[in-house]
This record gives structure tokens, sequence and C-alpha cells, in this order.
């Protein structure tokens, strides 16, 4: 008779759900990031007396580190390492925002938003990939994902209210000293947790040398469903930065207002944030798979009907929510399929997949603006919006089909 494996809880923070503290960790880590993004702006615009230019510049430095690091960390992930890349991701984030307001300036602050950048990046690829690795059986990806992005998005949701509170009670040093303890407590968290965990018969085998060009060729081997998940994750961020950054140019000529437009973004982000934290209920009862293209079209159809009703706020509204619904749920199905892709003999391509979703979500963020203005001055704002969904689709169906008919054949090898 076989073994009788006791059932997992339902409940992410049960005390006999092994992932439970893994899902306190990204909460901590996905707040402490969003809560020191909050204050670092008014703290160089008031301690440091930085303009515009100084401002975003120390916020990009961040962006661009992270995005650095993203791949070499994948390429060194192993399930045996993981415990130590989130020590030494934690830790590098705890220095720098401690540092902060002892190392006054802002080309001293800029290096501790890089170090920060390149601790944040080593630490939430580790942990995306030792999530996967770490669910017990019968725990289905799309299960544990949507429980990650959920308490990803809790996360920020707490952060802009706590910050502003540290800040306006206690003072900008007292913040970032406080701050400082957030991302050290999630790693020594998570650290614990992957001591207990069972984490698949690769966290048995000897450690294996961090060799870059082992992981390259990791790369270059990933399955189309992976290229397709990074491809979700460049859309949702991209779509994202072309509402934030080109919304307002559109609609204000046609008689909006700026409270309109604020409550417009409110809609959406409270779109995703609300189906973030619920599904984990949803993919407790469907692995989600089939939802993923309708769930791109409805995206792709918000932004492409944003000009036909840009003098209509109450028309907009539906537009916003279906965004961020969209958004939301793609982060869950896009990463499930693209670990389910890779499937779980080698660890390896775990953290490389993980490296790639992130990078995927960094890129998008970063050239949105830029894309979009290009495209903008080229055809026209309005245009912009209909020609940046379809140019999405185009790019995505081809590797949507491609990935149906890899993983097809992966299952008939797998049934033979």
């Amino acid at each position: 008779m076989g073994e009788v494996r006791p059932r997992v809880s339902r409940n992410p923070l049960a005390r006999s759900n092994p992932l439970a503290p893994i899902y306190v960790c990204v909460f901590l880590f996905s707040a402490g990031e969003a809560m020191l993004h909050v204050l670092v702006p008014p703290y160089l615009a008031v301690e440091l007396d930085a303009g515009p230019a100084e401002v975003g510049t120390v916020l990009g430095v961040f962006a661009a580190a992270a995005l650095a690091a993203r791949l070499p960390v994948g390429a060194v992930y192993t399930t045996a390492r993981a415990r130590r890349l989130l020590a030494v991701g934690g830790a590098m984030s705890a220095a720098a925002f401690a540092l902060v307001p002892i190392l006054r300036g802002t080309v001293s602050l800029g290096a501790l938003m890089a170090v920060d950048g390149f601790g944040w990046s080593m630490a939430t690829t580790a942990q995306m990939a030792a999530l996967v690795a770490a669910r017990p059986p019968g725990v289905s990806t799309a299960w544990a994902m949507g429980w990650y992005s959920g308490f990803n998005g809790l996360g920020h949701t707490v952060a802009g209210a706590t910050a502003g509170f540290l800040a306006d009670t206690f003072g900008f040093t007292v913040s970032f000293l406080v701050l400082a303890a957030v991302p050290a407590a999630a790693a020594a968290i998570m650290v614990a947790a992957l001591g207990r965990a069972d984490l698949g018969p690769a966290a048995d085998l000897p450690e294996r040398p961090a060799r870059l060009r082992e992981g390259w060729r990791h790369l270059a081997g990933m399955p189309p469903v992976v290229w397709a998940g990074v491809l979700i994750m460049v859309s949702i961020n991209f779509v994202s930065g072309i509402m934030n950054s080109f919304h307002p140019l559109l609609v204000i000529p046609a008689g909006l207002s700026i409270t309109q437009i604020g409550v417009l973004v409110t809609v959406r982000a409270w779109g995703s944030s609300t189906v973030r934290l619920g599904s984990g209920f949803i993919f407790g009862r469907t692995d989600g798979r089939w939802m993923t293209l309708p769930l791109l079209l409805a995206g792709a159809a918000s932004l492409f009907f944003l000009p036909t009703f840009r003098s209509s706020f109450a028309l907009q509204v539906p537009l916003f929510a279906v965004a961020g619904v969209s958004r939301g749920l793609l982060r869950v199905t896009g990463s499930a399929e693209a670990f389910d892709g890779v499937g779980d003999e080698d660890d390896r391509r775990h953290g490389m997949t993980a490296a790639l979703l992130h990078a995927g979500l960094d890129l998008g963020k970063l050239v949105a603006p830029l894309v979009g203005g290009f495209v903008a001055e080229a055809f026209g704002l309005a245009a912009m919006f209909r020609l940046v969904p379809l140019a999405l689709l185009a790019a995505y169906l081809p590797l949507e089909l491609a990935a149906r008919r890899s993983m097809a054949a992966r299952s008939r090898v797998e049934r033979a």
C-alpha cells in the first residue's frame, strides 16, 4: 500500500502549510521595498534639496541594477544555493536601507540604490524559484503562484500609508532604520523555512560550482512556454506603463479632470490587487492555463478602446477595471505556465525561469515610456494606444502556438 500523504491546508498561512513562512517573506520583501521607494523621493527633495532629474536618476539606478542582476543570479541558482542567495540579497538590501540617512548626498544614495537593486533582485529571484521547489505534493504551481502574487500585492498595498506614517511621526532617519529590519527579517524567515522544507532531490545533491557559461546554455535551451511567459510579464508592465505615462495626455484635452484620472488609476490598482489576493482561491480550483490568452486579449482591448472613449469617464471605468484584473491574473497564469513548462527535473532551470520572468517585468516597466513616446511621435497619440496592443499580440501569438505544440509533444512523450 502506498504512503498516505497528509493533506495540505488551503489556508496559505496555516501552520500545516509549508509555504506559509515563504508567503510572509514575500509580503515583507515587497512591503519593505515599496516603502523605501515611497520615502526616497521626498527624502531627496526635502533633506538633500535634489531636483526632479536627480530623483529620477537615483530611482533609475535601482531599476537598472535590478535588471542587470537578474540573469546572472538565475544562472548560478540551484536549490542548494537558494538560502545563501536569499541571505546575501536580504543583507544587501538591509544594509542599503540603514545607510541611506548616514551617507548623505545624491551620489552616495545612488550607489546605495544600486546595492539595494542588486540585493533585491538576488533575493526575489531565489524566492520565486524556491517557492516552486518547496511546493508539497498535490499543490499546483498556479495555486502557489496565486498566493505569491497576492501577498506581493498586499505588501505594495500597505506600503504607502505605512511609510508616510513612519516618516511623519518619527522622521526620515528613524524610518530608514526601521525599514532596514524588514528585508533582514524577511530573509531570516525564509532561510529558516527553506532549511525545514522538502525542496526535492536536487537539494540533497552536492553543491555544484557556479558557472555562468552553464547558465547561458540553460537560457538558450528554454522551451517556448517560458519565452511566452516572459513576454506576458513584459506585456503587463508595458501596458501599465503606457497607461500611467500617456493616458493623461490623451484624456485631459478631451475634458477629463485630474481627479477623474486619479480615480481611474485607483480602479485599475484596486482590480489588480483585489484579484491577486483572491487568485489563490481561484487557482486552487483550476490550473488557469485556459485563462491566459483571454486575459491577454482583454488587457489589449482595454488599451485599444481608450481613444474611442477618451471623453467619457464612465465608459473608461470598466476599461481600467478590466486592465487591472487582467494584469493581476496574468502574473499568475504566465508564471505558472512557465515553471510547469520547464518541469522539476533540473532546479537550475527554475532559477533561470524566475530570473527571466522578473526581468520581463523590469523590462516592460523600463521601455514602455520610451517606446510609447516614439510611437506616439511617429503615428499620433491615439494611434499609439491601438498599435501597441496589436504589436504585443502579434509577438505573443506565435510563441503561444509554439508553446502549445511543445507542451503537447512533451505530454505524448511522458505517456509513452
